[in-house]
C-alpha cells in the first residue's frame, strides 16, 4: 500500500479518536454535572424532610448517592449488612407531595420495600423529628427481625459435636443373611 494513503488512513483514525475521546468526555463532565444537581436536590429535601439525631446520623452513616439516575439516602448498617435506600416517591418536584420509600438491599438480593413514609416540613420541626424517627424505628424492626430470625435457624441447626466424621462400624452378616451385629 502507499505510504501517502496510509498517512491519510492514519490521520482520518486520529480525528475519529479525537472526536470521540472529545464527545465521552463531554458526555461524562454532562452526568456528572446532572448527578451533582440531583446530589444537591436531594440533600436539600432531606433536610426539608427529616430531623435525624447525630447519633442516629452515626448509626446509620447517611450517604447520598444516585443510581440508576435516581438520586437516594443510602443509610448503612453495619452490623446486620444491609443498606437501606430511601428515596423520594415524586422526583420531579418537592411541591409535588412529600412521601419516600425505604428499601432494603441485603446480601446481593433484589431490594424489598419496607414501607413508604411521609415526610416532615421544614416548618414544622416536630414532623421533621417524628418522619426521621419512623424511619429509624423501620430499620430497627427490620435489624431486629432478621436477628431473631438469624437465632432461631441457628438453634434449629444440629450442633457440630453431632457431625462425627468418623465412619460409622460396619454391619456384619453371618450365614442364611442373618443380620450379627456392629
Amino acid at each position: 500500500m502507499d505510504q501517502s494513503l496510509v498517512d491519510v488512513f492514519e490521520q482520518a483514525r486520529k480525528v475519529v479518536a479525537d472526536a470521540d475521546r472529545k464527545i465521552a468526555e463531554e458526555e461524562e463532565r454532562r452526568r456528572e454535572s446532572e448527578r451533582e444537581k440531583l446530589l444537591l436536590e436531594l440533600g436539600a429535601r432531606v433536610e426539608e424532610a427529616f430531623d435525624f439525631t447525630s447519633k442516629e446520623k452515626l448509626e446509620l452513616e447517611p450517604r447520598l448517592d444516585v443510581q440508576d439516575d435516581v438520586a437516594v439516602v443510602e443509610l448503612v448498617v453495619r452490623r446486620v449488612r444491609a443498606i437501606f435506600l430511601l428515596s423520594p416517591n415524586d422526583l420531579l418536584s418537592a411541591k409535588e407531595g412529600n412521601t419516600w420509600t425505604l428499601r432494603v438491599l441485603e446480601g446481593g438480593r433484589e431490594p424489598q420495600m419496607l414501607s413508604e413514609f411521609q415526610g416532615g416540613t421544614k416548618t414544622e420541626q416536630g414532623s421533621r423529628r417524628l418522619a426521621a424517627a419512623r424511619i429509624v424505628t423501620a430499620v430497627g424492626n427490620w435489624a431486629q427481625n432478621v436477628k431473631g430470625a438469624q437465632v432461631v435457624t441457628a438453634i434449629k441447626q444440629t450442633p457440630r459435636w453431632h457431625d462425627h466424621n468418623e465412619p460409622k462400624p460396619e454391619r456384619t452378616y453371618g450365614t442364611m443373611g442373618k443380620f450379627l451385629g456392629a
